[in-house]
């Protein structure tokens, strides 16, 4: 432990230590945001995307949500308005209006669901998967400039370390 502005704070020494990202201010305990990995990886998270976005909000006139749809059926094919909400994890209601926008614009088209009538499966129209075809190359050179910052043992291990954490949440 170590006194961070009257603090005590206790911080890993190295990586196979327990993060420790509690501090104890005045007899109470609190959060080092940042040490707080909910917390910063959130931060990141939000500005990542909202960074990202800068390449295709302007230029293609997409929301996020509506990228996220786009990428998603390029990737999976078709797939049911619940299916993209699990998919792009997003809610209902802002996939719904991520759908209506891009059917209106002709980016995606609606086929019938044998299963179930109720719900109809979206793919990406042939407007839509060029579009999304001039839009990939941007985002891999965007990618490859916000990796530049790391080697590929650095870049391995963090998507080693993405993963360890997605499949400790999933089991959750």
């Amino acid at each position: 432990m170590r006194l961070i502005s009257n603090c005590v704070y206790s911080a890993p020494v190295n990586i196979n230590e327990q993060a420790d990202s509690t501090l104890v201010m005045g007899g109470n305990v609190a959060i080092d945001l940042s040490q707080f990995l909910p917390y910063q990886l959130t931060n990141l998270a939000t500005l990542l995307s909202t960074r990202f976005a800068q390449t295709y909000e302007q230029k293609y006139q997409l929301s996020i949500p509506q990228w996220r749809i786009i990428a998603n059926l390029a990737q999976y094919g078709q797939s049911t308005g619940k299916g993209l909400c699990v998919q792009a994890n997003m809610d209902k209601s802002t996939v719904s209006r991520a759908i209506k926008k891009l059917s209106e614009r002709q980016l995606i088209v609606a086929s019938s669901n044998e299963k179930d009538k109720r719900a109809s499966y979206w793919q990406l129209s042939e407007q839509g998967a060029a579009l999304y075809q001039r839009i990939v190359p941007e985002a891999l050179e965007w990618e490859q400039a916000l990796l530049s910052v790391l080697n590929n043992d650095e870049y391995t291990q963090l998507i080693v370390t993405i993963e360890k954490l997605t499949k400790q949440l999933q089991r959750a």
